[in-house]
């Protein structure tokens, strides 16, 4: 999923399910601060440096990048046996993406237990994704291979980076080759409407409120994501619920940090080009950002929280993942 679900939908279903402006507001920047935190950004603090949690890559593939973004944040291994029956050839990973997993339910429900705004959404973001991200996994693994298609070109099949955008885009109609023919035709806003009605069911239960009205809620997204034009769409969320648009790098700027200069840091989904560039950038080396200097104030600000929030949903996600996959 994108912009569109992990900010603005899940903002629009928090306040849908009675949380007030600020902590809705909270939950879905942290949501969509998962995918933003892509180029490293560090801070000199009192009690020495942090370096800010990267969540999400979209240039280039290392076992980091496996076990320390993609499978804590977008690809929550779920059910082998039912991704293994959606397939036309039956293959089995026991990384398979499956939506409403039990590991996705179990870190979304202990984050919930926390009443922590930024680990919520933080937690809302991996379980969204497990329905953009479903019969993927997390791995660079030929289970994942798209075949022949022109989109797929030159592209390594980690994760969905065959599909490129096409599993994220709330209004996309595509065809998924490896499934079964009568469910190769996939409508993502289907996907998502069928996530938005579980997340604003378990909105409702943390609010202790009935969520009889969850498949109303659910149609009234739906009902966006058809219109073809993201302009419209954006406009619409905004104005029917009044909420604040997004501010891309907006909690790196109250902290104090200066306008991303990293190349490629405008690159918002997987893109051929930018991939295979970033290969030579590689191979040529890599320097460490120079740390910002900060005060003590840097422990309030919502980057800090933000990234806390970060480091435990990934201790939580690696330590359930070793569980379930010793």
């Amino acid at each position: 999923m994108n912009i569109e679900f992990h900010y603005y939908a899940i903002h629009a279903l928090a306040l849908e399910a009675g949380l007030d402006e600020r902590t809705a507001f909270i939950i879905a920047n942290s949501s969509q601060e998962v995918d933003a935190s892509t180029t490293p950004i560090a801070y000199e603090t009192p009690k020495g440096r942090i370096d800010i949690a990267l969540t999400q890559n979209y240039l280039f593939w290392d076992e980091s990048v496996r076990n320390d973004v993609y499978l804590p944040f977008h690809f929550l291994p779920g059910d082998a046996d039912a991704a293994a029956a959606v397939r036309s050839d039956g293959r089995r990973s026991v990384w398979a993406v499956t939506p409403n997993s039990i590991l996705a339910k179990e870190l979304l429900t202990s984050a919930f237990k926390e009443k922590d705004p930024y680990l919520m959404g933080i937690a809302l973001h991996a379980f969204a994704d497990t329905w953009a991200h479903q019969n993927f996994c997390g791995m660079l693994d030929d289970w994942n291979d798209m075949g022949g298609s022109s989109m797929a070109s030159g592209l390594p099949p980690a994760g969905h980076l065959q599909a490129l955008s096409s599993p994220d885009e709330p209004d996309a109609v595509w065809t998924d080759g490896r499934l079964r023919p009568e469910l190769a035709r996939i409508r993502n806003a289907d996907r998502f409407a069928a996530a938005a009605g579980k997340i604003f069911r378990y909105l409702r239960v943390y609010l202790g409120r009935p969520f009889d009205d969850d498949e109303l809620v659910a149609g009234t997204l739906r009902s966006i994501w058809t219109k073809p034009s993201k302009e419209e769409r954006l406009a619409d969320y905004v104005i029917r619920w009044n909420m604040r648009p997004y501010e891309p790098r907006l909690w790196r700027r109250e902290a104090g940090a200066p306008a991303e200069t990293v190349p490629y840091a405008g690159i918002h989904h997987y893109d051929k080009l930018a991939w295979l560039k970033s290969q030579l950038d590689r191979s040529i080396g890599r320097t460490a950002p120079r740390p910002i200097r900060t005060d003590s104030s840097f422990y309030s600000t919502h980057l800090y929280r933000w990234h806390e929030a970060a480091l435990e949903h990934r201790r939580r996600a690696i330590a359930a993942q070793k569980r379930n996959n010793p």
